[in-house]
Formats: structure tokens, C-alpha cells, sequence
């Protein structure tokens, strides 16, 4: 059972300075002018370098290591497969030879900066910048003569080292009322994966309210209705250019990770190691056998109620999930993945439907065992293991079962995890990937969009699975409510809301948990159960509206297309993302008359490089070109690259 992450919605207002900021900024405007003095007299602190090469990696800088933003632009680096290396600048001094090593080979090819001024508190109500004069200047002198482009992510837009072009006019909390903002005709050029026609609404963040100096520089990309620039880019006389957000954030924001992608897109060039994708697959399990049902009267599933779907149920499944293919293109792959029980076909059902409307029409899903009588692996020995797992075999020929790969399965009540006799047995069989639970402890990713070999047989992977609190027991609106509000209402066992939510409240608090693991660009499929299946009034299912409002909030906000992949799949792309963070892999971009990139990784590896289109596995998602790149252990490839 997993318990309402509640986290974007009571966010603490996270602040930059204190709210005597501006007088503090007003004796960091002294601190300038004393730094153009020391500028001007000492022009050794920053020296011109001609740019030769740029390794393909990210420089992301922290004042002390505590801004929730920090946290924020690791987790969308991590998601992506982005390399980066980090500076806690009050801790660690910025040395020129981190920067570049003299001679015109640059270290990284974008830079980011929590805050614009990188100010932390020294002593009680004592703040400064992490940074000195000469660490600003060498650092500024760095993008310049590599073009290299910079983003600052909570930007305080006055004072010192630099008001990127701004002027602040006020500062303003978004605890209880949110802030609209919408995209500039440049801004959907910059996040143009977003649904463009709808605005961005900024909640639970301290955001300053600016406008630019200039007409025409900076550029705003996001402002409000009244015209404050939320994130422009600023271009300096030198060519240098600065991406600013003048609005905090965290890791769960949804504004932060709306933009997140936009900013670390941008400030690559477009370029870079790694890839994004938007995934949805949904597993109800059980199908072909009943689930226990929660009876709302006794608030308990242990009266004896049951439910099995139906053949009307199966035939208005296939009805709703062609609908929502038809509906908008970004959703034509959605294909639901049904965990299934082969047991449940034999026979033993007095005046059953179901099977018949399997076998009328077997294909409209995707299939993938789920043992043949949903026995519990945690002491099964290796015999009965095979035989669960040759039987279900034998149901999947039978029937027909186009969409279904042998070498995955899906363990009743995610059980056997640490029975060697059964890995054994499903290792021989050939199962390669199977789940783990990411509620219980020590099961989640242990990185974003990986998983775990098996101690006991390391040639199956274990794929981690999101949990639901549409639970296993309920089939209809009135069920799920009851038992729902059973748990978190007023006087639940987990009491967590003010008040017994409805059916379209639980849909919205639940569905926002979804769409967190769309805008992270997660992987991991969603356990459900067959009971969620129920045409509970001969058309929708519980599943199928928690779906559409997941989606429905997704649309709105993003225009990528939705990935569906099989547990098979996903076994592919989690194995190859392990792959990919565990190879040691390197990118140098070649700056010449013909930009080149040299790749090299310590072991072979499939390596995702955005913006670059190369060799025959090549995809086009969202207006941008992915290559996957192949690389033999230890031996450098050159491939050609676009220009810089």
C-alpha cells in the first residue's frame, strides 16, 4: 500500500536571501564597484583562450549545497543521463584548470548556477557570494571565448555580480494563489515539447517579478499576463549569453519540471549525452482469475465479495483504449499490458464470458505471465516454479497471444525476490526480467530508470514498479472511495485530508502522482488489478478514468508523444541505461571547420546521444533527433557533429 505524496502540494516557500534582501543587495552593489576597479587594474585575472575541443558535460555550481533548486537540476540531469560534475563554490574554490586546461580544451559545454549571485549566509544575517571577483571573471572570460551558454536558475534579477538585464520591481510568495505565466513566441521556440497554447502555473515558489532594462535584450521566453519576465535569456556585448529564472523551485515542482528539460536542452546547444522519452504501462494483474472485494458496509474485503471481470468488461476495455488512441496522436501507442493467470481459462468458472472474449480477440493487449494459479513464490521449490511457469506457457500458445514475450513475468504479490529455487527455475525457464516493488524498502530505482541484477541469478533483472492506491479490491466508484477515505479522510488510519474526498477528488490527488512520473520521464510501469477493470457502468472502469484524468493533465501541459513499452522493453532500456552509467563514457566535441564529437567508454555500450543524427538507430521524439551510438570497449569513435 503506498500513502498520498503530498509534497508539491505544502511545499515550504523556499527563499533565496532573506526578506532584507534588497538592502542587502544594496551593499552588494558597493562590493561591484570595488570589483570594476579591481577589473580594471588587474586584467591577469581573466585571459583569452582560443577554443580547440569541449568535453560534452555540465558544470553545475551551488553556493552551499542547500538550495532546493541545486537538488532540482541533478534530478533532471540524472533522469537524462547527463554527465556533470558539481562545485559547492563555499566550500571549493573555482580553479582556471577546472575550467579549461590553457591550452583551448574546454571541460564542460554549458554552466549552471543555482542562483544568479550564488549568495550564501556566512554568518547569522552576514551574506556574500560564494564566488570572488576574480572566480566571476574567470568564469565569464571561460564562456566567452568557448561560447559557452549559462543558466541561472533563481535569480535574484538586481544587483551584483550582474542584473542580467533586469529590473526587479517585486517579489512574490505562490503558497495559496498560483502564478500564471505563458510562453513568448522565443519562449516556444526554447520548451517547445510543452502544450504551447496553455499557461504554466508556478505554485509553492518564491518568485521576483522583473522586467527588462532594454527593448530588446534580454529576450523574455515566460512573463506573466502583466508583462514580468519569469525566464529570459540575456546576451551580453561579448557574445556570452545567460538563461534566467527568476522563480525558485524543488524536485516535485511541476513548473520545474516542466521547464527543467528547456533549460539543460538549451544550455547544451541541443547536444548531448543522453535522451528523454514519456512512458506509460499500466499492469492489472490477476486477469482471468477474481480479486477479493472491499465491502463498504463492513469497510473490510474479508465478506466473501469477489469480482471477475466479465467478457462485457474485456469488450468495453478494448472500446475505451482504442478511444483514447484515436483521441490525439500523442497517445496512438497506449496499450494496456494484462498480467494474466492462465488457470482462470480452464474451465473452472461457471458461466463464464471472459474466456471467449479472449479468444475472439487476444491481441488487443499486450499479454505477460503472471504464474498459471497465482501461486506465492517466497517458498515454492523448483519443480512447482517450472511447472507454474510452463502451464501459463502453454495458455499464452493456446490462445494466441501475439503481444507476449516468454522471458518476462510478473511474481504474484511481487513474491520469490529472495528464493534462489525459484530464480533458479525461472532463470532456466528464460525469464530475464521480473519486479520488485519500489514501496518496500531497499526495491525503488537505485538511479532513475534502472534496476537490479539478482544476487542469485545475475542474468535476470528485476524491474522496480510504482505501486497505486487504486488498490487491489475495488471495482467500482463507491468501493474505491470508501476504502480510500477508510485510509485517509478525517479519522482514517492515515489521516491525511481535511475532509472525505469524492470520486473526482481521489481521481485528481491520485492522478497527480501519475503525472509526476510522466514529467520525470520514468519508465517504471504501474501495478493495478483486473478488478480495476470492471465496466462498473457498462462503459467506464476505474482504471480507464484514472487514465484519462492522468493524461488529461498531461496534455495540457506537454506535447510529446506517450510511450508504451512492454515489461520486455522496459527490461531492454532499464539494461541499457545500466549499461550506459556503468561504461564510463566520454564525449569531446572537435571544434574545426568540420565539428566532430569523439566518443569512448571503458566497456562496449549502446550510448544515446540527442541532437546528433548517426548510424542506422535513429529516432526523431519531439523535434529532436536520438542516435544510439554503438562503442567497442576502450577504442574511440569519430563521428560527425553539428555545428557549435
Amino acid at each position: 500500500m503506498t500513502y498520498p505524496t503530498t509534497g508539491w502540494f505544502d511545499a515550504k516557500r523556499p527563499i533565496e536571501l532573506p526578506r532584507n534582501r534588497l538592502r542587502w543587495c544594496s551593499q552588494f552593489t558597493h562590493w561591484l564597484m570595488a570589483l570594476v576597479v579591481v577589473f580594471a587594474c588587474q586584467p591577469w585575472l581573466a585571459r583569452a583562450e582560443t577554443p580547440v575541443s569541449i568535453d560534452m558535460k555540465l558544470l553545475v555550481v551551488s553556493a552551499d549545497g542547500t538550495e532546493p533548486v541545486y537538488a532540482a537540476i541533478q534530478a533532471t540531469l540524472n533522469q537524462l543521463g547527463i554527465p556533470y560534475d558539481t562545485l559547492i563554490a563555499s566550500q571549493t574554490p573555482l580553479a582556471a584548470q577546472q575550467l579549461s586546461d590553457g591550452l583551448g580544451n574546454g571541460h564542460y559545454q554549458g554552466i549552471l548556477l543555482t542562483t544568479g549571485n550564488l549568495a550564501y549566509q556566512v554568518t547569522p544575517g552576514v551574506w556574500d557570494s560564494a564566488f570572488t571577483a576574480a572566480e566571476w571573471s574567470q568564469l565569464w572570460q571561460y564562456e566567452a571565448d568557448f561560447r559557452i551558454r549559462q543558466v541561472t536558475l533563481y535569480t535574484y534579477p538586481a544587483g551584483a555580480p550582474d542584473n542580467y538585464g533586469l529590473n526587479v520591481v517585486t517579489a512574490q510568495g505562490t503558497d495559496t494563489q498560483p502564478l500564471t505565466t505563458q510562453l513568448t513566441s522565443a519562449g516556444k521556440q526554447v520548451f517547445g515539447y510543452l502544450n504551447t497554447k496553455n499557461p504554466i502555473l508556478i505554485r509553492n515558489a518564491w518568485t521576483y517579478l522583473a522586467t527588462p532594462i532594454a527593448a530588446s535584450n534580454p529576450v523574455p521566453l515566460l512573463t506573466t499576463s502583466t508583462g514580468y519576465a519569469i525566464a529570459s535569456i540575456y546576451t551580453y556585448p561579448n557574445g556570452r549569453q545567460n538563461l534566467t529564472l527568476t522563480t525558485d523551485g524543488n524536485p516535485d515542482l511541476t513548473h520545474t519540471l516542466l521547464l527543467g528539460y528547456g533549460v539543460v536542452n538549451w544550455v547544451s546547444k541541443g547536444i548531448f549525452l543522453g535522451q528523454r522519452g514519456v512512458y506509460l504501462n499500466a499492469q492489472p494483474d490477476d486477469v482471468m482469475i477474481p480479486d477479493d472485494l472491499w465491502d463498504v458496509r463492513s469497510l473490510t474485503d474479508t465478506t466473501g465479495l469477489e469480482y471477475r471481470i466479465s467478457g462485457t468488461d474485456y469488450k468495453q476495455l478494448i472500446a475505451w483504449q482504442s478511444a483514447l488512441q484515436a483521441s490525439n496522436p500523442m497517445y496512438a501507442q497506449i496499450r494496456l499490458e494484462m498480467p494474466f493467470n492462465g488457470v482462470g481459462v480452464s474451465g473452472i468458472y461457471p458461466k463464464d464470458t471472459l474466456t471467449s472474449a479472449i479468444k475472439n480477440n487476444p491481441n488487443a493487449f499486450k499479454w505477460i505471465s503472471h504464474t498459471y494459479d497465482h501461486e506465492l513464490l517466497t517458498a515454492i521449490t523448483y519443480s512447482a516454479a517450472t511447472t507454474e511457469l510452463k502451464n501459463n506457457q502453454q495458455v499464452a500458445q493456446k490462445i494466441g497471444f501475439n503481444r507476449y514475450f516468454r522471458d518476462s513475468m510478473i511474481q504474484p504479490e511481487i513474491s520469490g525476490l529472495a528464493n534462489p529455487e525459484f530464480l533458479r527455475a525461472a532463470y532456466d525457464f528464460g525469464i530475464r526480467y521480473i519486479l520488485s516493488d519500489t514501496s518496500q524498502p531497499g526495491w525503488a530505482n537505485p538511479s532513475p530508470n534502472t534496476g537490479f541484477y539478482s544476487s542469485f541469478q545475475p542474468g535476470i533483472l528485476i524491474i522496480p514498479r510504482y505501486p497505486t492506491n487504486l488498490y487491489y479490491n475495488v471495482s467500482t466508484p463507491a468501493e474505491w472511495v470508501s476504502e480510500y477515505n477508510h485510509f485517509y479522510g478525517p479519522g482514517g488510519l492515515f489521516p491525511t485530508w481535511d475532509h472525505a474526498l469524492t470520486y473526482p477528488e481521489v481521481l485528481d490527488k491520485e492522478s497527480e502522482v501519475w503525472l509526476r512520473y510522466f514529467l520525470k520521464y520514468s519508465i517504471n510501469s504501474v501495478m493495478f488489478h483486473q478488478s480495476n477493470l470492471r465496466a462498473y457502468d457498462g462503459t467506464h472502469s476505474l482504471l480507464g478514468d484514472l487514465v484519462n484524468a492522468a493524461l488529461t493533465k498531461y496534455g495540457s501541459m506537454m506535447a510529446l508523444p506517450v510511450r508504451s513499452p512492454s515489461q520486455h522493453d522496459t527490461g531492454v532500456l532499464m539494461a541499457a541505461r545500466m549499461a550506459y552509467n556503468a561504461s564510463g563514457v566520454s564525449a569531446r566535441l572537435q571544434l574545426g571547420t568540420n565539428n566532430t564529437i569523439v566518443l569512448k567508454a571503458a566497456t562496449a555500450v549502446q550510448v544515446p546521444l540527442t541532437g546528433v543524427s548517426y548510424g542506422s538507430n535513429t529516432q526523431l521524439y519531439g523535434g529532436q533527433t536520438i542516435s544510439t551510438v554503438p562503442l567497442t570497449a576502450n577504442t574511440p569513435l569519430t563521428i560527425p557533429a553539428p555545428a557549435w
